[in-house]
Formats: structure tokens, sequence, C-alpha cells
């Protein structure tokens, strides 16, 4: 009997592979002789998991945090599935969705497509019509106009918008970078021109700065992650968010937990000029790569890479609605109702776009990383310099980049003269 270690951040579909895995244990691992030790880790994982992998004593199974997986590579952290018994015959499954320069590099597959992830703004429709708003806001002047009315209303009871600050590097990208794309047409990186233009996101931080002067914000950001702020938002505390399509199984939970519910809207995030309009982000996702322990037992690693990428598996945690599954196979066995508020508009990506890698964990820059960077803004004084800020971080980031080029990088997947993510 041999254990194989698999850790993770991914608490979604936890109650799905929790039964599946004590089944497993329990049943066909005995005869494989394996037994699957399965552990989900909280916000530090990814400082958790790093420490393991220098120190070898990482597990043979590990969700890889970020989307370029180069410098783990390099370092002998990752290891291909291509190489693992059965690996070759599993990719056949996966080889029209594979993305080259995320789930492979240099011809070389080391994770698939596990999951979609989409990028949408909720609100509380009964905050917004109380307020005489019957319409979602259309553009970032609506949501600084409807969140200071609906402050003023609610006299301390209810915000107009929230933001969580606490969890810079999720926070960062998925509720403000991710969210500006549908304003600019990229998350930070332009893939047209290969370089980074976070100074394209100064009118939209500008925006939340004004309700941060207006009293606009529920108060307490900085010490919130996205949980502590979803909770405000399902108590009926806060009337808009940024969401990304995990939130509509937080605000569900937190609904049964405190016994109450509103009607929950979800509509496109807002944009600065109504007729230059962009799509919204959305992510393939992976949930598993292999680590360099797996070379001591690779047949029973590539047992249970199997078991998390299971058809059954795959089709309950749909049905489950815990997450939005990527392969097309699977999605056509969806049922055809949803249970959960959100849900259905979440899953509908007629108005999202798909994006490519961009480099950023590919290059080594100088100072803090772009997450942290808008997050200190968003928690800074409101009358900060955003224009100023935002030229240094292009200033790093390119100046990591053109150094990158210099020692190698391989710009031909970072760059696509095409690219387009306007909305129709």
């Amino acid at each position: 009997m041999e254990t194989v270690r698999v850790w993770t951040n991914d608490a979604s579909y936890k109650p799905v592979m929790d039964a599946a895995i004590d089944a497993y244990n329990k049943g066909q691992g005995l005869k494989d002789g394996i037994h699957i030790d399965y552990k989900v880790f909280g916000g530090d994982y990814n400082d958790v998991l790093k420490v393991a992998l220098a120190a070898n004593q990482a597990p043979e199974l590990y969700k890889f945090v970020g989307t370029v997986k180069e410098p783990f590579i390099k370092s002998g952290w990752m290891l291909p599935i291509d190489d693992l018994p059965g690996g070759p015959e599993f990719l056949e499954t996966y080889k029209d969705i594979l993305i080259n320069g995320y789930t492979t590099v240099n011809g070389k597959t080391y994770s698939v497509p596990y999951k979609v992830l989409t990028t949408k703004f909720v609100y509380n429709k009964d905050l917004l019509k109380k307020s005489g708003f019957e319409q979602p806001p259309q553009t970032w002047d609506d949501v600084v106009a409807y969140a200071k009315k609906i402050t003023a209303d609610n006299k301390g009871n209810a915000y107009g918008y929230g933001v969580h600050l606490k969890d810079s590097a999720a926070s960062g990208k998925w509720y403000f970078a991710a969210q500006f794309a549908s304003s600019v047409g990229h998350m930070g990186y332009n893939f047209n021109e290969g370089k980074f233009a976070f100074s394209d996101f100064k009118t939209n931080i500008e925006k939340i700065l004004q309700m941060k002067a207006d009293g606009s914000i529920f108060p307490g950001g900085e010490g919130m992650g996205n949980d502590e702020l979803i909770a405000q938002f399902a108590a009926g505390r806060i009337a808009m968010l940024p969401g990304v399509n995990w939130d509509v199984t937080s605000i569900d939970k937190f609904w049964k937990e405190i016994g109450t519910s509103f009607e929950l809207g979800v509509s496109d995030t807002p944009v600065i000029d109504a007729a230059n309009k962009y799509k919204n982000y959305a992510q393939i996702a992976d949930v598993l790569s292999v680590g360099p322990s797996a070379s001591k037992m690779p047949e029973k690693a590539m047992k249970v890479y199997q078991l998390f990428h299971d058809d059954e598996i795959l089709k309950e945690i749909q049905n489950n609605e815990l997450e939005f599954i990527a392969r097309e196979d699977i999605q056509a066995q969806a049922p055809s109702s949803f249970k959960k508020a959100g849900y259905a508009e979440f899953s509908d990506t007629s108005n999202s776009y798909f994006t490519l890698t961009p480099p950023d964990g590919g290059i080594t820059i100088e100072g803090q990383p772009y997450q942290n960077t808008l997050i200190n803004i968003i928690a800074g004084p409101p009358n900060a310099d955003v224009a100023a800020v935002l030229a240094d971080l292009d200033k790093r980031y390119n100046t990591a980049l053109e150094k990158a080029i210099a020692g190698g990088l391989d710009m031909s997947i970072y760059i696509d003269k095409n690219w387009d993510t306007k909305a129709e």
C-alpha cells in the first residue's frame, strides 16, 4: 500500500471528492494498493506548496496556482503527463482543448482543462429597486451614481458597492484586473502588441476611488477576504459587486446559513464607455499537476490523476452546480435547468472571451506584482496619483519582459496580432 498525496486550494468540489476518495480508499484503492491523502488548503496554500517543493516534500499531485508553468518545469517541480503510464491514452480525450503555453509547454502536457471561470457583475435587485433603479448599471459612471444613492437611502444599513482587499493575489486579478477587461479589452497585457498596459486601468480605478470618497463602499474591505464580503452581500448589506462564477456557490451557501435571500441580478460587467464595449473575461482552468515525487510511483499517481478527472465525478460536480466543466461532452449532459440563483447567467459565455496565456508568470519583476499594486491603490487615499503608479507598474513589467526576451523567452505564444475582444 502506497499513499498518493493530493494538495489543492480548490474547496468548491470538495464535497464530491471527499465521498469519491473515501469510497476509493475503502474499495478499489485496496486492490490498487493506493491510499489517497487529499488536503484542501486555505489562503497560504501557494507559499506552503513552494516551501514543500523546495524541500523535496511536496505531494505527488497538486494544484498549480498561476498560468505560466515554465519556472516550475525548469525547477523540476512538475512532470509531464505524457511520460506517465497511461498518460498518452488519457490525453486523447483532451487533445482538442489543450492550451499551448498553459496546459502544454514545449510539446509536453502538464495539466488538462478542467473548468471554466467566468466574470460578471452581481447585484441585489431589491436594493436597486428600492432606490428607483430598475436596470443594472451599464457604465462605471452608473455604478458610481447607483452606489451613492443606495448608500444614502439605506442610512448605514446597506452600501452601494463592496471590495475585498485582504487576499491580494486573488482579488487583484479576479475582482479588479479581470473585471476591467470589459472596459479596456485586456486584463493588463496587450496581446496585439506584446506589452503590458496596466495604465489602461486608470479610469476604472478612479471610479472605485470616487465611490470610496463618496462613502459608498462597504467599510472594512482591507480586512476582508472574498468569503467575508460575499457573506455581507448575501445578508443584503451590499448592493453591487464584481463577480466570478464561484461566487454563485458562496451566495447560495450563505443564504442557507443565515436564512435570507433576495432577487439576485447578474449582468455583464459595466464599462467605461457604452459605445466602446469589450467582452467579459473568461478563463479555462486546470485542477492538478504532477509533482516530482510521482516519479517514485508513476502508475499509481496516474491512476489517482485519472480518478480526479473521471467522467462520473465530473458529471456529479456539474450536476451539483459546483463547477462549470470545460469538456464539451460533459457540458452536453448538464441539467436543462439550474437550482442556484445566478448559475445560468454565469454559464452564458456568449459575451465572454477566453484569454490566451499572458507572460507575467515567466518574468521576474522588481517590486510588487500587479495584483498587490492594484490593491494598494484601492486601499490608499482617494486622491492617489493613479496614473503615476500605473506608469511605474508598466515600466517594471515591460522592463522585466524585455530582459526575459533577451534571455531567450519565446514570445510567439504571447503575441496575437488578430487578438480582438470587442463586444458586438
